[in-house]
């Protein structure tokens, strides 16, 4: 039987789950970075209108990588690199994280959350499959012992968990898409000498830049925007009354709680443009900083087009699912259970919302008038950062 925990790993809470693992190990190893800085090193930021005909509602997006490619840019331009461990085999996959805990290393360890029994409400069926599965959210295992069936985990949250050890094998091993975890872990390989934060801003600043102006697909980056206001007619339309109002939580959530630090990452690329401006005097990206307040301000108001106060029970379940994410955030002794409780106030309102479908549906002008006024301004924001550098 194997016991391995390391003690002196610290645990922190974050944003993002991907963004938070990378800033705990690397402070482990003595580099301390904020997530903010990780979001501008890694070129992070991004925009993504998602569908496939499969999935039961489109998802709006923030993030400007994919798989483990917040890793591998932030250790690349740092000066190390990363190996990444995947496989099909449970044996194979608990012996890659026995082997990285050895090596004396926190392991960065994806999972589906709906395996998680520490995201949901006291009494939760797991896997919770009515949550949907995820297996590109991440954290850092800094602790195994298999004869108590225990697992020490550090996500995002104010508190490192423990699990069943049982369950953190089944989560690592999900094969559900979109994106599923297939037992991924990330081993750092820390360089000797940290490259100077100045040298290497400027080349993540302008890769990010590339990608706002460049997308891979025109539903992605700065084209997204008319993308999602192309399409946008289609959730009036495409969708049933279940899957749209499903779909328009998902959304609000996408953007707001669903660990993107606020308002779809903005805020967070915010906080890194200002961190930037002033290690290298740049007052275009001190600007720049002030006019993503402004954009984020203007995701908060459309949040409340899509979840609208005034269709009551729609705008009420806006305020239940940022009540729901705080209590999860803040981890209190009692939380699973305030989450049961809050679980059913939001199923009660749930039955009046649907009530309130077809009235939302008036609202699509709206919601598009508040797309292309943050496309706007998100555009002059990339105008500026582009002159920036």
């Amino acid at each position: 039987m194997v016991r391995i925990v390391i003690d002196d790993f610290k645990h922190n809470a974050g944003a993002n789950c991907q963004l938070s693992s990378l800033r705990k190990v690397l402070a482990y190893y003595n580099i301390e970075i904020s997530e903010p800085m990780i979001l501008g090193l890694c070129s992070g930021l991004g925009f993504f209108y998602f569908y496939m005909k499969r999935m039961p509602f489109p998802m709006v997006l923030g993030l400007a990588v994919k798989k483990t490619e917040v890793f591998e840019r932030v250790l690349n331009r740092l000066g190390g690199s990363v190996k990444i461990t995947e496989t099909a085999s449970e044996n194979a996959a608990n012996n890659n994280l026995i082997a990285l805990l050895e090596k004396g290393q926190p392991a960065i360890t994806f999972a589906d959350f709906a395996y998680l029994p520490f995201f949901f409400a006291e009494g939760t069926t797991i896997p919770n499959e009515q949550s949907g599965h995820f297996g590109a959210h991440t954290f850092v295992t800094y602790g195994i012992d298999e004869e108590k069936n225990e697992a020490y985990i550090s996500d995002r949250y104010a508190n490192p968990h423990i699990m069943i050890y049982e369950q953190l094998k089944a989560a690592r091993g999900s094969k559900h898409a979109p994106f599923p975890a297939k037992n991924k872990l990330v081993e750092l390989v820390t360089p000797k000498k940290v490259k100077d934060l100045k040298e290497i801003v400027p080349a993540a600043i302008k890769a990010n830049v590339n990608y706002m102006y460049n997308p891979p697909i025109r539903n992605m980056g700065l084209t997204g925007f008319q993308k999602w206001r192309d399409l946008l007619p289609t959730w009036a339309t495409d969708f049933n009354d279940d899957n749209l109002l499903f779909g328009l939580v998902s959304v609000f959530i996408y953007m707001e709680t669903g660990g993107t630090g606020g308002a779809m990452f903005r805020i967070l690329y915010r906080d890194f443009l200002k961190e930037a401006g002033e290690l290298l005097n740049n007052d275009r990206l001190l600007k720049a900083s002030d006019m993503f307040d402004e954009i984020a301000n203007k995701i908060r108001e459309l949040e409340n087009t899509i979840l609208p106060d005034d269709l009551s029970n729609i705008g009420n379940l806006r305020e239940l699912f940022l009540k729901s994410n705080e209590i999860t955030e803040k981890g209190a002794s009692d939380y699973q259970k305030q989450l049961k409780k809050l679980n059913d106030e939001i199923e009660k309102v749930t039955d009046g919302a649907m009530k309130e479908i077809d009235s939302w549906r008036e609202r699509i002008p709206q919601i598009d008038k508040g797309i292309q006024e943050w496309a706007d301004l998100e555009t002059t924001a990339w105008e500026t950062i582009k002159k920036s550098i």
